[in-house]
């Protein structure tokens, strides 16, 4: 680790920006908000959200009330456990083969962390969507393992967009938020460098990417 600091060290006396991290990223425009303000004009009358299913029981984490316009038959909610607001049991890595162009919009929050090859589930998501139709995921850059054995997976930005655009969605905005701090111990980070360490290689909590599926 000696090198390291080093190494660390004479990147900030030589204010070598963007080699080794990207600049620290403040988020001008919440992803969430931009696939809402994309849907204010559209006509979206089928959505499907995954992991939907109550972690605590009693409350409710799906986004439904979001869409209003939306009748409650044609909001599908989906989890690969059955349970309260579960409407359909379904792998997001093998969705019916009916679903082929069915859905106006897709929501996943805090799902493609736990899916075992998300690259498959992104080309399901493509699948299932409609032309023009939108997609919303978000997911976590930085975060305790949770959901064991069943957490696979941390994302940068580039990673998800990455993976979206190989399955042939177009991604207009992808990006971090609610910028966290790492505390390693001390043989790892010296307590003299951490402010300096975090400042220099940025840690986020969530992730997240929206886009939408070609037309023609």
């Amino acid at each position: 680790m000696s090198g390291f600091f080093h190494q660390f060290g004479q990147r900030k006396a030589k204010n070598e920006g963007g080699h080794l991290t990207p600049e620290p990223y403040e988020p001008q425009v919440r992803v969430e908000d931009v696939f809402y303000q994309r849907l204010v004009d559209a006509d979206r009358q089928r959505v499907l959200e995954v992991g939907t299913l109550q972690a605590v029981p009693g409350r409710s984490t799906h986004s439904m009330s979001l869409f209003p316009s939306v009748q409650p038959k044609n909001y599908v909610r989906l989890d690969i456990i059955d349970g309260p607001d579960v409407d359909v049991v379904g792998d997001l890595h093998k969705l019916p083969n009916d679903w082929n162009n069915r859905f106006d919009c897709f929501v996943a929050h805090a799902v493609f962390e736990h899916l075992e090859r998300p690259w498959i589930a992104a080309k399901e998501v493509a699948r299932v969507l409609a032309p023009g139709g939108r997609f919303l995921v978000k997911t976590h850059q930085c975060f305790p393992i949770h959901g064991y054995p069943s957490d696979f997976f941390r994302f940068s930005d580039a990673a998800l967009r990455l993976i979206f655009e190989d399955a042939g969605l177009v991604v207009d905005a992808c990006g971090y938020d609610y910028r966290c701090m790492i505390i390693p111990p001390k043989e790892i980070v010296p307590e003299a460098h951490l402010s300096g360490w975090n400042k220099e290689f940025p840690s986020y909590i969530h992730v997240g990417a929206t886009g939408y599926k070609p037309i023609g």
